[in-house]
Formats: structure tokens, C-alpha cells, sequence
């Protein structure tokens, strides 16, 4: 009787301990902005000169994304593709016209992206 109420402990141990714990604490889909290169705060200016002041970049529930930069000389570009996540934190975004894989983390509503030797911080919106 006291082994299987020890194993019936043990069950329930096991059982709570196989709750998703590594899952973010938001969902991956949703709209993020960028706050910060390296560091700092935009708008960031660029070693060519280019200054960045805004970013934001869509996660779609079907799997694809779109980013959207502004820069301070009114241009603006974008890109876009699919993503793909492992246990929900881990995050490869592959741009759909040039087929370069960017590798980023979600760690609560943070995303953190790595384009070009640059580290990017995204705060969920």
C-alpha cells in the first residue's frame, strides 16, 4: 500500500513537472516593434549614415512574416517570408526573396533577432 502510494506521488510529480514549461509565456504570433540595435535605442544610425526609426515585425498565425523599416530620409523597405519555431522560443525567419535565414528568441513579449552581425530587440506589442 505504501509503495503505490509513493508511486502515486511520484506519477503526479512527473505529471506536473511535463507542464510546457518551456513554452513562452505569449504567443509568438503578433505584432512587434523594434526598440533597440545593439544596444541602443532608435532611431539608430547606421556606419553608412542611414538612420533607422522605425521597425515593426509581423509573425502571422499561418506561418509567415513581414517586416517593415522607416528610415529618416522617408524611404522605407520590407521583407518578408516564413518563420518557424522550436519549442516556441527558438525562431528561424527565412526572407522569401533571397532565401537568408535570420535567427531570433522570444523570451517573454521579447524577440531578440540577429540580422547582419546586428542584435535586434523587438518588444511585442
Amino acid at each position: 500500500m505504501r509503495r503505490a502510494a509513493l508511486l502515486g506521488l511520484a506519477l503526479a510529480f512527473v505529471a506536473g513537472c511535463a507542464n510546457d514549461a518551456t513554452s513562452p509565456s505569449v504567443s509568438l504570433n503578433g505584432t512587434y516593434s523594434l526598440r533597440s540595435i545593439d544596444g541602443y535605442n532608435l532611431p539608430y544610425t547606421f556606419t553608412s549614415g542611414i538612420t533607422l526609426t522605425n521597425d515593426m515585425l509581423t509573425l502571422n498565425t499561418d506561418g509567415t512574416y513581414v517586416d517593415v523599416s522607416t528610415y529618416s530620409n522617408a524611404q522605407s523597405s520590407s521583407r518578408s517570408g516564413y518563420f518557424t519555431s522550436v519549442n516556441g522560443s527558438a525562431v528561424t525567419l527565412t526572407d522569401q526573396s533571397s532565401g537568408l535565414t535570420y535567427q531570433a528568441s522570444l523570451s517573454g513579449s521579447v524577440l531578440t533577432e540577429i540580422v547582419n552581425g546586428y542584435t535586434q530587440a523587438y518588444l511585442k506589442n
